[in-house]
């Protein structure tokens, strides 16, 4: 475990917001453990401290984290099918923005799926991603070019892509303004950075559930945003906001249903399926169900201004 100063404003003087533990920790087998969310005094920025290390942190990603284990069953074609289905969003979402297309590159693009309906639409597609299985399954069964490793130790050309995604990725890395540098580094001139999905602790929704959020998400999320400090992060990586959306259809109601049901979690339903097919086919057509039962709920919420995620697109300064 290691503690580093804040990475918006490098203070070392930070507040207790409250402890969390690791959600997927029992499926894993292993006991939940705390981990403590502490608010700079200096920014306001919310982080883990003390946070595993980058070695230590591979535990927290198991293979099966991204999908299922073992060759593709029944469950695990449909639950693609889903997840595909609503990657379409960000297609649309990027179309309006980009109808010319061009080069994309996703910024921890997992084992590829939102890259497979990207490619569809006429964008030019490539990926980075740590993990290698979710490498292995991009490759493999999609045909992807996705390198392994991370935004700050893959060689990728300068000035090259049109568009930037980083979706439901910034949370989790360890220097977020560091990375969004990077970004805007690998735009070409008029690109877009699309970061997707990203919670937002002063939510009431998160306020409602305190530890068991899913959006804590503990200790895969190192940093924790609000609108200002992702605003600052941003505008410091010389990006500006131009553009949000408050609405996803996959992400927002999910929130609900994996906040109030912590067994009910696609990644939880992803290690469940390695060791019981028939358990993790219930638990998905539960999460289905009632994911598209807090579909309204979810609509209002984002139609107040109140969202507990949002999807931010930026252009460089």
């Amino acid at each position: 475990m290691e503690t580093v100063p804040c990475v918006l404003c490098h203070s070392e003087e930070r507040e207790l917001v409250c402890t969390a533990g690791d959600r997927l920790a029992g499926a894993r087998g292993l006991p939940a453990g705390e981990f403590t969310l502490v608010r700079c005094r200096s920014c306001g920025l919310v982080c883990l401290d003390p946070r595993p290390t980058r070695e230590e942190m591979a535990a927290f990603y198991p293979d099966d984290y991204h999908t299922p284990s073992g060759s593709p069953g029944r469950l695990q074609r449909l639950a693609e099918a889903y997840r595909l289905r609503q990657h379409v969003e960000v297609v649309h979402w990027l179309a309006r923005r980009r109808p010319a297309r061009g080069r994309l590159l996703d910024v921890g693009c997992g084992a590829g799926e939102l890259l497979v309906m990207l490619r569809s639409d006429g964008w030019s597609v490539s990926g980075v991603e740590p993990s290698p299985a979710a490498v292995a399954t991009a490759r493999g069964r999609h045909r992807l070019d996705v390198r392994e490793g991370g935004i700050d130790d893959v060689d990728l050309p300068a000035g090259a892509y049109d568009v930037v995604v980083l979706a439901a990725v910034l949370e989790h890395l360890p220097d977020p303004v560091a990375a969004l540098n990077r970004v805007r580094e690998l735009l070409a001139p008029g690109g877009l950075v699309a970061v997707l999905f990203l919670p937002l602790l002063t939510s009431p929704q998160a306020r409602l559930f305190g530890g068991r959020w899913l959006g804590l998400d503990a200790p895969r999320h190192l940093h924790h945003f609000e609108s200002a400090t992702f605003a600052r992060a941003a505008q410091q990586a010389g990006l500006r906001i131009d553009s949000v959306e408050t609405y996803s259809r996959r992400h927002n109601a999910t929130l609900w249903v994996s906040s109030l049901f912590p067994g009910l979690q696609k990644q939880r339903l992803n290690m469940l399926a390695s060791r019981s097919k028939a358990k993790a086919a219930a638990g998905a057509a539960a999460y289905f169900a009632l994911t598209t039962a807090a579909r309204p709920l979810a609509r209002v919420e984002a139609s107040l201004g109140v969202a507990p995620v949002r999807s931010y697109f930026l252009t460089a300064l």
